[in-house]
């Protein structure tokens, strides 16, 4: 049976966290202890020896700790070098800064009582620790967005989200039940029902750009899109020009040709006009079928194209 003992690193830290632990609570089990510490308590009646063993130079009875525990509970003496707790570090003050920030924005402007309290806590640390007062922190995820829909998922009600697929680069509107959030790869990605696909589906949540609540029960697929104005989504999108050289496969599919080429594309140039919803996402579609591709407009975003090409032929020079 192997033994539970902790790394070395964070016995270490533990080791001079117990001291000040036990100074404020006299008599305490070991047992409690070990739930207060989140060990086992075989590693806590460990750690209790090595502490037994610990003490100031010369290290006879006189300057080690005088530590009792052999009844079960716990009592310390002689331990005052040790009796203050540990300093936060700077790393780990502004861990706690950007915790605190984060905590606050999600707390209703109405509960005044919690934001003094926060605030008191940041003067705390800008002033014992050093970290800076003003901390920022920006985003992934719409507030706007996420608040609404662990309300949804709570109360199980449907929902209307506009959604951009990175990948086909398009927006489109779905109705869906939302049954749960997943953190996955630093990543929040949300579990639904989708009833225009009547299927699961997945969602990233950082991509969904808009919601809405349903006030109407939805039965089976509904794929109308009444309750958004589609001449506002088409407004967004930047029109764009490109010379296909060699329809291969993977630019078919990158651009959407499927209606043009089928299934197995010929081997012809031809001239297509599209639209994005993203500069970025052009400019990457374009560089990424090399000299299959072509883009005849805008200007000026071709001689943005032309300039990062350059820069990344520059790198092998």
């Amino acid at each position: 049976m192997s033994k539970d003992l902790s790394a070395p690193l964070l016995r270490t830290a533990r080791l001079l966290d117990l001291v000040p632990y036990l100074n404020s609570n006299q008599g305490i089990s070991v047992q409690d202890l070990a739930k207060d510490f989140g060990v086992s308590t075989a590693q806590i009646n460990s750690d209790l020896t090595t502490l037994w063993m610990c003490g100031l130079p010369g290290y006879t009875p006189l300057e080690l700790m005088d530590l009792e525990f052999e009844s079960g509970y716990v009592t310390i003496r002689n331990a005052l070098t040790l009796s203050k707790p540990r300093n936060i570090s700077f790393d780990e003050g502004l861990a706690l800064m950007l915790g605190l920030e984060l905590l606050q924005q999600q707390i209703p402007l109405e509960r005044k009582d919690l934001q003094t309290k926060i605030e008191l806590l940041k003067d705390r640390f800008a002033n014992q620790i050093g970290v800076p007062r003003a901390v920022t922190v920006s985003l992934a995820i719409n507030p706007a967005i996420i608040s609404p829909l662990i309300e949804a998922i709570n109360a199980s009600k449907d929902v209307e989200i506009r959604y951009h697929s990175l990948y086909s680069d398009e927006i489109s509107v779905r109705k869906i039940a939302p049954l749960a959030i997943i953190e996955e790869d630093e990543n929040s990605y949300l579990r639904a029902y989708c009833r225009n696909a009547k299927a699961l589906r997945v969602f990233r949540v950082d991509r969904i750009l808009s919601l809405s609540e349903l006030d109407v029960e939805l039965n089976g697929a509904d794929t109308s899109m009444d309750l958004i104005d589609t001449d506002d989504i088409e407004s967004e999108k930047i029109p764009y020009t490109i010379k296909i050289k060699q329809p291969t496969r993977d630019l078919v599919e990158r651009f959407n040709l499927d209606h043009l080429f089928g299934e197995n594309p010929k081997s012809q140039e031809l001239t297509v006009e599209l639209s994005s919803f993203s500069r970025e996402w052009i400019q990457r579609a374009v560089l990424a079928t090399g000299s299959d591709v072509e883009l005849l407009s805008p200007p000026e975003l071709r001689k943005e194209i032309a300039n990062r090409a350059q820069l990344l032929l520059d790198r092998y020079a």
